[in-house]
């Protein structure tokens, strides 16, 4: 009966001591499953992730780029559409100008043009307008724009013509003008232009006595030249010819030559 009672406590204490062993070694191994299982989801996904953190970032980068292009185009049209507002203003203003001084001399034909041409190696010398032969134009029209004379027409083509400006100092067309000094009248021709002093150059004068600074100055209608009273300028100042023996009047011209953008040629 004992020895029945004993052996019956040993197979009890074996069975809970493996119990017990299995219990341990089945929570280590679970927790060292886990744990492995951790490490290679982690090893594993991180190139995922480096993956997905370059597509947001790309794609953050093409939307910045695109929401840059849209600001910068946007910009353009804006800048785009005040040049054209600006350059219609200048335009409208310089029409007005020419209608305003139609009514100051008399020609028998007048041809309105626009500027096609001016280029900066000639800026001063010439520039293009789109009207010729077809529009009657001829040579020896004058041409005014910006508040006064500008210059003469020196090539016509079919449907253009070539317009020299008097700020070229290699003019030769002599024009002639009057000089408005009180109640007398003095005449002289457009001789040059001093770029230094931005007037031009008016000799040849029929009188000089009393020649007063700020006196107006017009084309009388005299020589090749028929068209008077067209604006040329005022007069600046009165000095010696280089030769000592006459008078020179340097005149402020009345046209801005900074910015011709429309032309009227007038001739009779």
């Amino acid at each position: 009966m004992k020895k029945s009672r004993l052996l019956v406590m040993i197979i009890v204490l074996i069975l809970t001591a493996s119990a017990l062993l299995l219990t341990t070694r089945s929570n280590w191994f679970v927790k060292g499953t886990s744990n492995t299982i951790a490490l290679i989801d982690n090893i594993v996904s991180k190139p995922f992730q480096a993956l997905e953190d370059i597509k947001n970032d790309l794609t953050n980068l093409v939307h910045t780029y695109r929401e840059n292009e849209e600001l910068k185009s946007s910009l353009y049209e804006k800048e785009m559409k005040a040049i054209e507002s600006d350059s219609l203003k200048e335009e409208n203003a310089q029409l007005r100008k020419l209608l305003n001084m139609q009514d100051s001399f008399s020609s028998q034909l007048k041809v309105s043009a626009d500027v096609i041409a001016r280029t900066p190696a000639s800026w001063k010398n010439e520039l293009t307008v789109n009207v010729g032969l077809d529009s009657n134009v001829q040579s020896s029209m004058l041409a005014i724009s910006s508040g006064g004379l500008i210059g003469s027409v020196s090539e016509v083509g079919k449907q253009s013509s070539r317009i020299n400006l008097l700020t070229n100092k290699r003019n030769t067309e002599k024009i002639s003008v009057s000089i408005q000094n009180g109640s007398k009248v003095i005449y002289g021709i457009i001789t040059g232009y001093d770029e230094k002093k931005e007037a031009f150059i008016i000799s040849q004068l029929n009188e000089t006595v009393n020649l007063k600074e700020g006196s107006k100055v017009f084309t009388s209608g005299l020589g090749s030249y028929t068209v008077a009273n067209i604006p040329v300028g005022k007069v600046l100042s009165v000095i010696e010819s280089s030769d000592h023996l006459s008078k020179e009047v340097y005149v402020k011209p009345s046209a801005d030559f900074s910015d011709i953008r429309v032309v009227t040629l007038v001739g009779n």
